[in-house]
């Protein structure tokens, strides 16, 4: 028979009172503070019936389906606000899940049970709980996982080694559950937490090593670290392992791992070579199975690591020869290696197995040992840097690479970052001039090896057509100019020959200027072609000139598609360009015109303003256009010169409401607050937008998409509401003016009935008002406010602000609590004294609160919760 909760804590108490007891009682909370110790005591009690039902409840309650999954990834921090919460409760989820793991763990202590039966019944549990597991109970039992995994390691693992072989894996959507952002959410943690878990006992290590494998094949990515590769090369980092697997073992779950998925297992190896940025916090140990021998150490010696190193380094050093496409990759970790690997690689490259390849075949293996020797020769004096006769044996080889075919040879100087290509530190813009120069000379070396044609091939090798494009602009004679222009329309196959037509434009204008421009012959050019030739010249007014002459009326071409970089142009000239932008549906990019303008010294038009921070509520531009950091700037610039406009200012506000956070930087809504605090009417109206009325019945139908968007801005501004009514801008406060505005608030909140919480959200102001000038703490008209008869709600909602104002705190042992309590008090006895009792008493029951936190800190440990 169940007993009830009250026959539970009659009997509870007694046991809690004896010596050594493992249940403790605090605060009216109940904790078994000696789980294990506990276990031991119950366990001769329990027999295979209570094991029987126990597994029934624990497969009923785990296998429920959180339905905060029915909700948006970004709505789910909400989810009891939408009736989405859990049948039971999380403590519940926990202690059974838990309680599996004890039973599985230590079974032997279970006396009175038939033999075999506590492991059948966390086998059994563990079993039901996961069969046919779809992504949502995955996701639904997240953080219960590490506890499963303990209750019954090998069902667990053939659990998960099912997942990930069915296809698709319910794995992938829970990797599409993943968000980011303050609420946002990881559903693959506890799954990689259980299996760090297992991997601690030697012999799950291979088939742990493997599922990290299979899920990391499928990991989309995302901004969360936590992630099965960075889980593999965790348990096998030669310096810190978290495995009691020995390295035969070790080395054998990596061969597996690389003969299952050859990619994961070769990102691992070159992972587990030395580096100086390698760090980790170690993985999940177990917590009730004894996997980790009590004299286990995770610190190795530095025999037993380059033992390691050096097996690893053996590993890739073969599989890199076996497949010559890895050799760059592992070039890249030339310096990483031991001595004796990084001479058979070298060996190995300088072979004829390597050497006798064709050009494009070995093109890539010469750039790597190219831009390892450049890397080390140009910070020679660096601590890890090679030694010189090191670099110049690996230039050596590098020499035997060398392609003889220009288009071959010169394509590094067209790859990688710019910086990576100068050869020394220091005088970098001689360096790329040097560099430029050197462009130069390859893209006529490749005109005179392969003509016109030659380069366009180039081009689509390369990592920057553009870059191509610029030099071929520079030293190509006036008959390339028909190979590229007019601008066609290309396919998505031929786009590296846009970067490349585009970069020759910019690369002619560099060298020749606008007469190069005006030369060109356009009678037969489409507009669209004439519309794209002129976005890739300079964003200027010269390029404005030619647009208005070349497309006349009809300038969308232009305007619709200019990337509009607001630095080209003179700053006397983009409110032209702001206008221009707006006209043809550009509204974001007019904003980075016109926050470049507001920037300078130049004039801006605020209705200009206005009108672009109106329109690009409504734009169609790309997402990647929104430009959140101008349109706050804009938006501050208004509110310094918003003394003609606030009514358009206000609009503005509420509409970028969701990004004017103070708290983060992100600026205020300055006209809105001064207006809540002016006006009595808007307050009501913001009120009534968030709060449902007591007079109106119970409401059933969902609000509208605008209703919500409506009310979540009507509460955000309420939330950043710092400025008291009856204040100025600059915080001084008028009595007169304060009065009258909640007398008004007052009169119609009562009508619609609002009363009691117009007044709890006033209450939550005024503790920001400013002190009273005979010197009292608060100003007298705002106490007068709070002392009124009814002014209970006002009362509440002060001292909850004054409550919260405390923010975050460290713990003090219940002293800070107590100097609050006597703050409080004297701050009561002032307010009494001036003729505020009921303010005064709200205070001291405040104090109170505050006693009592300061009595419970007292009696807890720092790190107890």
């Amino acid at each position: 028979m169940i007993k009830s909760r009250e026959e539970w804590v009659s009997n509870i108490r007694g046991v809690s009172l004896l010596p050594s007891s493992t249940v403790l009682q605090k605060d009216g909370k109940w904790t078994v503070i000696q789980r294990k110790e506990a276990w031991d005591a119950a366990a001769p009690r329990i027999f295979d019936e209570h094991l029987d039902r126990f597994r029934k409840v624990a497969v009923e309650v785990l296998r429920e389906r959180d339905p905060k999954f029915e909700l948006e990834p970004d709505q789910r921090f909400a989810a009891s606000i939408y009736d989405k919460a859990l049948k039971h409760s999380e403590e519940l989820r926990k202690g059974l899940s838990e309680t599996l793991a004890i039973l599985g763990s230590f079974p032997a202590t279970l006396t009175s049970c038939s033999h075999g039966k506590a492991e059948g019944t966390a086998v059994l549990a563990v079993r039901e709980i996961l069969a046919d597991a779809d992504s949502i109970l995955w996701g639904s039992l997240n953080y219960h996982l590490p506890m499963l995994a303990e209750a019954a390691p090998d069902e667990f693992l053939d659990a998960v080694e099912k997942a990930v072989s069915e296809e698709p894996s319910p794995f992938r959507a829970v990797y599409e559950q993943e968000s980011a952002g303050i609420a946002g959410r990881n559903y693959m943690t506890g799954l990689l937490w259980a299996l760090e878990t297992l991997a601690w006992r030697s012999d799950y290590l291979t088939r742990v090593v493997v599922a990290f494998g299979e899920l990391a094949n499928i990991d989309p990515g995302g901004n969360w670290t936590n992630r099965p590769e960075n889980s593999l090369r965790d348990i096998l980092l030669p310096w810190y392992p978290q495995t009691t697997a020995d390295i035969p073992r070790r080395k054998t779950a990596l061969l597996a791992l690389l003969h299952e998925q050859p990619e994961v297992g070769w990102r691992l190896l070159l992972g587990l070579l030395p580096s100086s940025h390698r760090s980790t916090s170690g993985t999940r140990k177990p917590k009730w199975r004894s996997f980790v021998p009590a004299e286990f150490s995770e610190k190795v010696s530095t025999q037993v690591y380059w033992e390691q190193v050096g097996i690893y380094a053996d590993i890739a050093l073969s599989v890199a020869m076996s497949d010559l496409r890895k050799l760059p990759s592992l070039i890249e970790r030339f310096s990483d290696l031991p001595n004796t690997a990084a001479a058979r690689l070298l060996e190995f490259v300088a072979s004829e197995s390597v050497v006798g390849l064709p050009e494009p075949a070995r093109r890539s293996i010469w750039e790597a040992l190219a831009s390892l020797g450049a890397r080390h020769r140009k910070y020679a004096g660096a601590v890890w840097a090679m030694m010189p006769d090191a670099v110049a044996e690996i230039e050596a080889v590098a020499s035997k690479l060398e392609p003889a075919s220009a288009i071959m040879l010169h394509r590094r100087l067209f790859s990688g970052r710019e910086f990576d290509l100068f050869e020394k530190k220091g005088d970098y813009e001689v360096q790329r001039q040097s560099l430029a120069a050197k462009r130069e000379a390859a893209i006529i070396e490749i005109i005179e090896e392969s003509g016109v044609e030659g380069v366009l091939a180039f081009a689509q090798s390369v990592d920057s057509p553009w870059r191509v494009g610029f030099s071929l602009g520079v030293v190509a004679n006036p008959a390339v100019d028909a190979f590229l222009l007019p601008p066609s329309n290309l396919s998505d196959e031929q786009r590296h020959l846009e970067e490349l037509s585009r970069g020759f434009v910019l690369g002619r204008f560099h060298s020749k200027g606008w007469d190069w421009v005006d030369n060109i012959e356009f009678g037969k050019w489409r507009d669209t072609e004439k519309g794209t030739f002129l976005t890739w010249l300079p964003f200027c007014r010269e390029t404005w000139l030619r647009v208005e002459r070349l497309l006349g009326t009809d300038s969308s071409a232009y305007w619709r598609s200019t990337s509009a970089n607001a630095y080209q142009a003179e700053e006397g000239d983009l409110a032209f360009a702001a206008e221009q932008l707006l006209l043809f549906g550009r509204p974001r990019a007019a904003i980075e015109a016109l926050d470049r303008l507001a920037n300078g010294a130049g004039s801006v038009p605020s209705q200009l303003v206005i009108r672009a921070l109106q329109a690009a509520l409504t734009s169609d531009e790309p997402e990647g256009s929104f430009d959140q950091h101008s349109i706050l700037e804009l938006i501050k610039w208004l509110q310094d010169h918003a003394d003609e406009i606030p009514d358009q200012l206000s609009q503005i506000e509420w509409s970028y409401l969701p990004l004017l956070e103070p708290y983060s930087g992100g600026g205020s809504p300055k006209t809105l607050i001064l207006r809540l605090a002016k006006e009595p009417a808007f307050y009501c109206e913001v009120i009534r937008a968030v709060f449902r009325s007591k007079n109106e019945a119970e409401v059933t139908e969902e609000s509208s998409e605008e209703g919500k968007r409506i009310a979540e801005n009507a509460y955000n501004l309420l939330s950043v509401w710092r400025l008291p009514p009856g204040c100025n801008e600059h915080g001084q406060l008028n009595a007169g003016a304060l009065s009258a505005w909640v007398e008004e608030v007052k009169e119609s909140t009562k009508a619609s009935g609002h009363f009691e919480v117009a007044m709890s959200q006033l209450g939550e102001v005024l503790p920001y008002s400013p002190p009273d000038p005979d010197g009292l703490w608060i100003h007298k008209a705002v106490a007068e406010i709070l002392n009124a008869k009814d002014g209970e709600a006002l009362r509440s909602g002060f001292t909850c602000e004054l409550f919260n104002m405390r923010g975050t705190h460290g713990f003090t042992g219940g002293r800070e609590e107590r100097e609050i309590a006597s703050g409080y008090r004297e701050k009561a006895d002032a307010v009494e004294a001036a003729g505020f009792h009921r303010l005064a008493t709200a205070l001291r029951e405040l104090a109170v609160i505050y006693d009592r936190d300061a009595e419970r800190e007292s009696k807890r440990g720092p790190y107890e919760e």
